[in-house]
């Protein structure tokens, strides 16, 4: 499978939308798995992050903006603020596509973390400049926290179940 035909990218992109929808009916759900006050890792972003990193193909910013979009608007988020930060987030790690698939997993887990800790502290800060009422800061750094240890889970599911396999320099250099 060295380059994916039109029918398999859509098919993979479809599998994404499916996926996000899911997370978002889950994480609507009321099952309370919260309950031991340690917050849920953020699914959306990790997958988002594990395809983009593999596979940017698979994951155009426009499908991204449909999704966070409704994700923020369910969630009861600011409409675009968590979404504008996952899409530069996301968009950083498309440029970095080439030169992440030659490193180890270790630094792109590193990567990965620097970005959700980015967003998660700026959509604080912004946030706090806007006079939101906003949970305690330990609250926020434990959801990053879980949300960075989750990450190589969500990227084994992504690999051995869906096939989403990282791109060498040469297929990547050829889409």
């Amino acid at each position: 499978m060295s380059a994916l035909s039109a029918r398999h990218i859509w098919t993979y992109r479809a599998v994404f939308f499916g996926l996000c929808l899911g997370v978002i009916t889950l994480k609507l759900l009321p099952l309370n798995l919260a309950a031991s006050g340690i917050p849920g890792p953020d699914v959306l972003v990790l997958l988002t992050f594990a395809w983009m990193v593999r596979q940017p193909l698979l994951v155009p910013i426009g499908l991204l903006l449909v999704v966070f979009l409704l994700a923020d608007f369910l969630f009861m988020r600011p409409p675009g603020l968590w979404t504008a930060l996952l899409l530069i987030a996301a968009e950083s790690l498309r440029r970095r596509r080439l030169t992440m698939t030659e490193l180890p997993f270790l630094v792109e887990w590193g990567t990965v973390a620097v970005l959700i800790m980015g967003m998660v502290l700026l959509n604080r800060v912004i946030l706090w400049m806007l006079l939101v009422d906003l949970n305690s800061l330990g609250l926020t750094l434990a959801h990053g926290i879980v949300t960075i240890a989750t990450y190589p889970i969500i990227v084994a599911i992504s690999k051995f179940v869906f096939r989403v396999r990282k791109l060498g320099p040469t297929e990547l250099e050829a889409l």
